[in-house]
């Protein structure tokens, strides 16, 4: 009997956690979408925007920090910056007066847009490289990482599979993403 070499994660919890928040966030946006009034005056408009641009400041100089001593953690930290680049993107035109408007969408499109992109391919990068260097098995080398699926922890795996177990397994009867579910 084969077994699956996949990452633990507890699945049910997480699921019912992620999709019960995007219903939750679905709801408020109706809300405020209906409720908020078309003019406002923050008054601290100045702190949102430094804020938001030391915190992609501060995400870059980690994300450096990690690609320079080679930390997975690169993942984390490019991802957050590549996603904080998009919104900031996204507050620039959206929030820019009548002249500011042609400003914004040239720095959202030709830098920050573009930035945010190779923060992620590089995050996608770093997976698979982390991925091909976790999974030694040689069915798993170079797969792609849409394909090696995650289990839940504490015995029960995903989709019906049997528990995991590596133990006692020779590493060539391990199959990672086995199930066709995809």
């Amino acid at each position: 009997m084969a077994h699956s070499l996949r990452l633990h994660l507890p699945r049910d919890p997480l699921l019912t956690l992620l999709a019960s928040a995007a219903l939750v966030e679905t709801a408020w946006t109706i809300y405020i979408g209906w409720r908020l009034p078309r003019h406002y005056v923050a008054n601290h408009w100045d702190l949102a925007w430094v804020g938001l641009d030391v915190a992609q400041i501060v995400m870059l100089l980690l994300a450096a920090w990690a690609a320079w001593r080679g930390r997975a953690l690169l993942v984390l930290f490019a991802t957050a910056a590549g996603t904080l680049l998009l919104v900031d993107a996204w507050f620039d035109v959206t929030t820019a007066r009548r002249g500011g408007v042609a400003q914004s969408l040239v720095f959202a499109l030709v830098i920050e847009i573009p930035s945010a992109m190779f923060l992620f391919w590089i995050t996608w990068r770093t997976v698979k490289e982390l991925a091909d260097s976790i999974f030694v098995v040689p069915e798993v080398n170079g797969v792609p990482i849409r394909k090696i699926r995650l289990v839940r922890r504490f015995g029960r795996s995903s989709v019906g599979a049997p528990p995991v177990s590596t133990e006692n397994t020779p590493p060539t009867e391990l199959k990672p993403f086995e199930d066709s579910a995809n």
